[in-house]
């Protein structure tokens, strides 16, 4: 007993000294000698041993990781379990990041949380299907490639596009690599938006679409970016709560009365509009009223009358001064009533319409059909002929007329209206309120009415949304907002527009008549450009006339001169290339799970329901887990401008100061995202958070050295002879009287073992147990 106290002390005294000596040895300092002298009792304790390190710091850490990596096997663990596992499929659909920019911690909440569900599934024994994918077209990658050169050329825009693309995809794709991604991330083994296999497979995709009469091409308003000079759908918008709009109170001339105002036939009457818009007054054509409202004639200090919602009386008096009402009528009683255009001074019609309000403006809506949702569906009932006045810069066209020709709408156009009618404008305030921006170019975006090819939700909608109630959606804690995030999108959307005007993407591949403009496309065009597509690539739709692509038979059997013919010039839309994805990649087109951030359901979540609704009857999903976003510590966006940036790299890398961004490590960055990105909408990057990972890692480290430590075989050679000192003697003399004298106490006891007494059992009990430990020593 006492050697053992003695051996532990010095094991504990041999511990400190060791750290001197690595200390020393980083000097340089040769202490083999003293190591040794120190080592002296160590292989006379059997303590658990192992080479398994607690923590690794510095270039060593970068070092292991990589190590690991390329060493261990774990860069071929995809491959492995999809050849050796012999349980269920487990599919995992990639979300393709975009092509563009270098990865940050968004990418690594998603691909961490992606990896941390199939290791999972793999310790469950299920073989997991999992592309890693890249969603390559789009106008971020195609502003990026052309931003420092002048082009126009379709085929040089592509090239260039193509070549920042595949840059882009190289830096990400290693970089996933390096956090410990499981996949199988040769190109053979991961999706390209770009590549001829999916772009044929999109456009067969796209022709069943059409046969069905859920694709379609109209001439209809759609939201449009001058910026970027294309067509946008409402996934590509983002919200500006602060727009500030230079909005107006306008008069219009009554030119004909409605009998219930007959008695006012000899005094000048106006119509009062309100509008957050001013240059769309160069396109407006009716005036809409409700019919359930109350309206009313109130004449101001200039003794004109004045026709304006009773409700918003008051409001519009503290704008443009005293109003004294003198009658008031029902809404309904302005059928047939008649103005005149502010610009062209044609007679113009009030007409009923339901998205007339009394909450905000006059009460009388100004309608420009070409430049508004609700004023296009007031035309079209009406019968009214839609003319758009603006073109894709976002100018007035020669329809607006000379004065305004070349004006942007959205500046000095604005301006230039409200000056022309200067007279009949009462009062202009700039207005604050929630406006949409392009959310590439992060600027302002108007509607504009245009020929576009549309996605026809209307056809989808009832089955789409009845489909959700079986779509798991995780976390569960949040299972009820995303659910009605996810129908949101579907439930108040007719149509997607499908088409942009750009030209690095995917060609929609129709022909046009030069003399009338109607589209013409079949089945039989398809597989003609699939072929095509086969021998000179996915350029060809822009390299090569019409005949060479699609033969003259094909082009013939439209029944449309081939000098009349013409390719179409659009592109479809990105959300649709990705959400077409399951039709290309997922086996049977459906995954077990969607993993992505909560944004999509405004994007691919949606795009990829909708398809799958159309083309198979079903969601190409069961479950979807929903993670949020990275912030830095103040909950503030991650943003270059604001300098609150932190990047992945640095964290298993560490920055320029290693003090402020020491090296991590890929545990580090994998226990963060494990720790926090499943659970929050908003996911914190901080020192702090890192460090308490740093720290949760060490804990576990520690345990598994022990453990590790534990399961060691100790040597067996080992020959230590007795060196008996008088105290050992002594001791081992008492400890012998002692054995003996309980042995005999033991054959005296052994019959009361017997009896049922629990205190003579316990007695028993305790006396054995001495006797063991007595023999053992």
């Amino acid at each position: 007993m006492y050697r053992l106290l003695v051996g532990q002390r010095r094991t504990f005294f041999t511990s400190s000294v060791k750290n001197k000596v690595n200390e020393k040895i980083a000097r340089g300092t040769k202490v083999k000698a003293t190591l040794k002298k120190s080592n002296k009792y160590s292989e006379t304790v059997l303590l658990p041993r192992t080479l398994f390190p607690v923590q690794i710091n510095g270039k060593e850490r970068i070092e292991k990781d990589e190590y690991l990596t390329t060493k261990c096997g774990f860069s071929e663990l995809y491959e492995w379990q999809r050849k050796n596992l012999l349980g269920s499929e487990f599919v995992l659909h990639d979300g393709p990041p975009y092509a563009n920019g270098i990865p940050h911690m968004g990418h690594a909440i998603n691909k961490i949380l992606k990896d941390v569900t199939l290791r999972s599934n793999v310790m469950q024994g299920k073989r997991v299907h999992y592309v890693p994918g890249w969603d390559c077209h789009g106008l971020p990658i195609e502003l990026k490639a052309i931003q420092d050169i002048n082009v126009q050329d379709p085929l040089t825009i592509r090239q260039q596009a193509r070549e920042y693309a595949e840059k882009a995809v190289i830096q990400q794709r290693r970089a996933f690599q390096s956090w410990g991604v499981t996949a199988d991330w040769k190109e053979s083994g991961c999706y390209f938006t770009n590549r001829s296999s999916y772009v044929k497979n999109q456009l067969r995709q796209f022709i069943k679409l059409y046969e069905q009469g859920v694709i379609f091409r109209d001439f209809m308003p759609v939201y449009w970016s001058a910026s970027s000079r294309t067509a946008l759908a409402e996934s590509e918008l983002e919200y500006n709560e602060k727009h500030q709009s230079k909005s107006a109170i306008v008069r219009m001339r009554i030119d004909d009365l409605p009998k219930k105002l007959n008695r006012l036939k000899n005094r000048v009457v106006y119509a009062l509009t309100w509008t957050t818009t001013p240059w769309t007054l160069v396109a407006n054509r009716a005036l809409c009223f409700s019919t359930d409202g109350m309206y009313c004639v109130a004449e101001d200090t200039r003794g004109n009358l004045n026709i304006i919602g009773e409700e918003l009386l008051k409001n519009v008096e503290t704008k443009i001064g005293p109003l004294k009402p003198i009658m008031r009528f029902e809404g309904k009683e302005l059928e047939g009533t008649t103005y005149l255009h502010p610009f062209e001074k044609i007679r113009l019609p009030f007409l009923a319409a339901q998205h007339v309000t009394m909450t905000v403006g006059t009460g009388l809506v100004h309608t420009a059909p070409a430049h508004g949702r609700e004023d296009f569906l007031v035309a079209l009932e009406n019968k009214m002929p839609v003319v758009s006045m603006v073109d894709v810069k976002g100018r007035f066209t020669e329809a607006a007329g000379s004065e305004f020709q070349g004006l942007s709408v959205l500046t000095e156009g604005t301006d230039k209206v409200l000056h022309s009618i200067a007279d009949d404008v009462l009062h202009v305030e700039m207005f604050t309120h929630s406006y949409p921006y392009d959310w590439r170019t992060k600027q302002p975006v108007f509607i504009r009415a245009s020929s576009q090819w549309f996605f026809n939700i209307n056809s989808v909608r009832d089955k789409a949304i009845d489909s959700v109630k079986d779509i798991e959606i995780y976390p569960e804690c949040n299972r009820t907002s995303f659910t009605n995030a996810l129908i949101a999108g579907i439930k108040d959307r007719p149509y997607w527009c499908i088409s942009r005007q750009r030209s690095w993407g995917i060609p929609i591949p129709v022909l046009y008549s030069k003399k009338t403009g109607k589209p013409f496309t079949s089945r039989a065009l398809i597989e003609r450009l699939c072929h095509s597509i086969d021998q000179y690539g996915p350029d060809c739709w822009w390299k090569y006339s019409e005949e060479e692509l699609l033969g003259l038979d094909v082009i013939q059997q439209m029944n449309v001169p081939i000098d009349d013919m013409e390719k179409g010039k659009d592109i479809l839309d990105i959300w649709f290339d990705s959400g077409i994805s399951w039709s290309a990649v997922l086996p049977e087109g459906k995954a077990n799970l969607y993993l992505e951030g909560y944004d999509q359901f405004g994007g691919w979540f949606q795009s990829s329901l909708i398809t799958s609704i159309a083309l198979q009857d079903r969601p190409p999903y069961q479950a979807l887990f929903v993670h949020g976003f990275a912030v830095d510590e103040n909950g503030s966006k991650m943003s270059k401008s604001i300098g609150n940036v932190i990047n992945p790299e640095e964290i298993l890398l560490g920055g320029a100061n290693l003090e402020k961004k020491p090296i991590y490590g890929v545990d580090v960055l994998r226990w963060w995202v494990a720790s926090h990105g499943s659970q929050h909408l908003q996911v914190p990057v901080s020192k702090a958070l890192l460090d308490g990972s740093k720290q949760s890692i060490h804990r576990i480290r520690s345990i598994l050295r022990f453990l590790l430590g534990a399961l060691c075989s100790h040597r067996q050679d080992v020959r230590c002879e007795p060196q008996y000192r008088i105290i050992d003697k002594y001791m081992m003399y008492r400890l012998y009287g002692y054995n003996k004298e309980q042995t005999m106490y033991r054959l005296c006891t052994v019959s009361l073992s017997k009896t049922d007494s629990t205190a003579t059992k316990l007695h028993h009990r305790c006396v054995s147990r001495l006797l063991k430990f007595s023999e053992q020593l």
